[in-house]
Parts: structure tokens; C-alpha cells; sequence
């Protein structure tokens, strides 16, 4: 596997060999080696957003809606009923996608989120102070200001050297005054330059024992390598281009069915053992071909989430999903699917699906055996009628 923090230039490490390399010489860098890549994005906004957690269909609308439809988002828990909403542009993802291949990235998580997992493998976090880490990246300094979980949006500081300190006091403060506390708001700084740390020592900012050196030059390529990640950006077009997918392999077993019933009777009123021949030779074709389909749909979505999930989750996330796919009717659209860890140690799978003729009946939602034990729920999505269907997973 090999890893990128994705930026104006793309910084690597592949097969443990790191360096810089600008987008269009990346083609040249990847000769010889996989191209599957777990790549981090530095521009992110985030919100904390609280949210009811036990009713699942108004946490997630409540969640969707705090960014536009410009933004992707994916969220994570911080604490009960309380959320972080972690926003990417739209262009920004489509752009990792172009470059890299839809099929290739594994993995696409924010650059906060990945040096999050450097710092808890490091034991920075402190219980009494906030943690202002300044990643010497390339040209520029990135400031992020972590607090437990959460964490600030990145500042690109340019120039850095001359005006670290007074950028650095600028952040403290802001941060202060919007994290109002009766307790006075404490900072532990961490960095991976020795002429950054020296220059805030000689400025009288801050003393060396509260200054923190780490000896890594692309932390949040470390902190990517030695993660366990829940989430993962995708755009709105693949999750459709493996619907459709599916939907090819549903149309051909139909005509497979279809030909084969024709075979059968024109062998039998013909009663030419040739023509029999040549009609079981078609039909086997059409199965390979309709095996062929299902297999290319199941290694297009084993091979996208089976690195985000198989090391953290206890259950086998893709066997789910594509148990569900396999009977979801045409008509259906689906708005949103998702596994969550519950309280009590499960976890949940939650789906709606949406059904936007209106002029049309439904089709029956019948679920394979996995889900026998599911919970279905007509409800209303986007003013048109749906489902959600709902799995607890011991």
C-alpha cells in the first residue's frame, strides 16, 4: 500500500520510499510499483454539531444539512449526542479521483484526521492542554490545534520562520475566544522543526520544556500508515456506477433466463440433437457471462472498503452491503447506508431508500436472508415515500 498527502504537490511515501513530486510527474513515480493509495486532503472545515444519536433518521438529516451541497461530508461521535462534521469541496475529492484513479484509492481521509492517529500514537494528547502542532510541509507550516478529538481547520502559514510566533500567538488567542472557558485554556506545542522550536524559544513565546520536537518528517503520512479509519470520501457518481453495475447483472440473468427457456423448447420441438448442443452451449455462455458481471461488481466494492474496515470493524461491512444490493428493486433510490457501532457493543446497519415515481406502485422490498431480522419503516424522504430498514448486528 502506499500513501499520499495530496496537495498542490503530492508528498509520498510508496513502499517506503518518500519524496515530492508535482501532480503530472506522478505517473513517472508509480512506475513499478501498485498504485493503491491512501491519500489524505489538507483543505477541511469542521463543525460540532449536536444531533439526537438515538434516533437515527433525524441525526442523519440533521448531520447532512450543516454543510451545502458543495461539500462531502463524513462525521464522527465526540460525545453523546454531539458530532464533528468534517466537510471537503466537491472539486477537491473529484480531483484525487482524476489523478489517481477511482479504482486505485483505498483510502481518502482528512490530513487532521491522520495526524490525529500520529499524535495518540505518540501520546501527545495531554488532558490539561491543547496541542498546537506546526507540520514543517514542504514551503509552508500547517497549524492545527487539536483538543481531545477535536481539532481546527489547518492554517497554511507562509514565510513561516519570520512570523511563527506572532502567527502562533494569533491562533492561541482566536482559539481562545471562541472556546470560552472559566479555566484558563493551556497549550502544549508540538513540531517536526528543530528551527521552528528554536525560533519560538528566542522569542520568549514559550520555554523548550513546553515545546515538544518530533522526529518525523511527514507525520501525517506515519499517522496514515498506522491509523484504523471509519472514514472514507467518496463521490456521489461511484456509489451510482456500482448501482448500475448491479443493475447490468440483474438485466442479463433476466435475458440468460429468457434465451435459455427459448433453447430449451426449440431443442425439443426440432429434436435435433446438434441444435440441443449448440442451445446448452449459449446457455452456459450467458452464465458465465452473468458470473463474470457479479464477480466484477463484487471485487469493485471489495476492493474500495475492505482497508477501511477489516482491521477495526469485527464484521464483515461489504458482505453486508452487497447482500442488500443484491435484491434492492430498480425503483428504489438509495439516499444513504451505513454501519455504526452501538452502545451496547453491535452494530447497526441503517439504509433509505427513496421512491421518486409516484405514478407507479412499489415494487416489494424483499430481503435476502442476512436480513431477516431487519426492521423495515415506511417513511417520507425528500417529500417522496421510502424505506428505512434497519439490521442490528451481533
Amino acid at each position: 500500500m502506499n500513501y499520499l498527502i495530496f496537495d498542490n504537490d503530492i508528498y509520498y511515501d510508496l513502499d517506503g520510499k518518500t519524496g515530492i513530486a508535482s501532480k503530472s510527474d506522478m505517473q513517472a513515480v508509480f512506475k513499478g510499483s501498485s498504485m493503491e493509495v491512501s491519500v489524505v486532503v489538507i483543505d477541511t472545515l469542521q463543525k460540532q454539531v449536536a444531533a439526537p444519536e438515538k434516533i437515527p433518521l433525524r441525526r442523519d438529516e440533521v448531520l447532512s444539512s450543516a454543510f451545502t451541497g458543495e461539500y462531502l461530508t463524513q462525521s464522527e461521535r465526540i460525545s453523546e449526542n454531539l458530532f464533528q462534521v468534517i466537510a471537503v469541496e466537491k472539486p477537491r475529492i473529484n480531483e484525487v479521483y482524476k489523478y489517481l484513479g477511482f479504482g486505485n484509492v483505498k483510502l481518502l481521509v482528512p490530513y487532521a484526521v491522520a495526524l490525529r492517529e500520529y499524535l495518540r500514537n505518540n501520546k501527545l494528547p495531554d488532558e490539561n492542554k491543547k496541542v498546537v502542532f506546526l507540520d514543517h510541509l514542504g514551503d509552508q507550516v500547517l497549524l492545527t490545534i487539536f483538543n481531545k478529538d477535536v481539532f481546527t481547520t489547518p492554517r497554511r502559514l507562509t514565510k513561516f520562520l519570520k512570523t511563527i510566533t506572532t502567527e502562533l500567538k494569533r491562533s492561541e488567542e482566536h482559539y481562545k475566544s471562541l472556546n470560552k472557558s472559566e479555566e484558563e485554556i493551556k497549550f502544549l506545542i508540538a513540531t517536526n522543526s528543530k528551527e521552528i522550536l528554536d525560533e519560538i524559544v528566542s522569542s520568549g513565546f514559550e520555554t523548550k520544556e513546553n515545546i515538544v520536537y518530533v522526529e518525523d518528517k511527514h507525520p501525517a503520512l506515519t499517522g496514515l500508515k498506522q491509523g484504523k479509519f471509519s472514514m472514507h470520501y467518496m463521490l456521489p457518481e461511484q456509489f451510482i456506477h456500482l448501482r448500475e453495475l448491479e443493475v447490468a447483472k440483474k438485466r442479463v440473468l433476466r435475458i440468460g433466463i429468457m434465451l435459455g427457456v427459448i433453447a430449451v423448447l426449440f431443442a425439443a420441438l426440432l429434436g435435433v440433437y446438434s441444435i440441443n448442443k449448440t442451445a446448452s452451449s449459449r446457455l452456459r455462455n450467458l452464465q458465465l457471462e452473468a458470473s463474470s458481471l457479479s464477480k466484477l461488481l463484487e471485487e469493485d466494492y471489495l476492493a474500495k472498503y475492505k482497508d477501511i474496515l477489516r482491521s477495526k470493524k469485527k464484521i464483515n461491512f461489504p458482505y453486508y452491503l452487497n447482500a442488500f444490493l443484491k435484491v434492492l428493486p430498480f425503483e428504489y433510490s438509495l439516499e444513504l447506508i451505513s454501519i455504526r457501532q452501538a452502545s451496547n457493543g453491535r452494530y447497526r446497519f441503517e439504509s433509505i431508500l427513496s421512491f421518486d415515481l409516484k405514478d407507479r406502485p412499489f415494487s416489494k422490498m424483499r430481503l435476502s436472508r442476512v436480513f431477516k431480522r431487519a426492521k423495515t419503516e415506511n417513511i417520507l424522504v425528500k417529500d417522496n415515500p421510502g424505506l428505512k430498514i434497519t439490521l442490528d448486528i451481533p
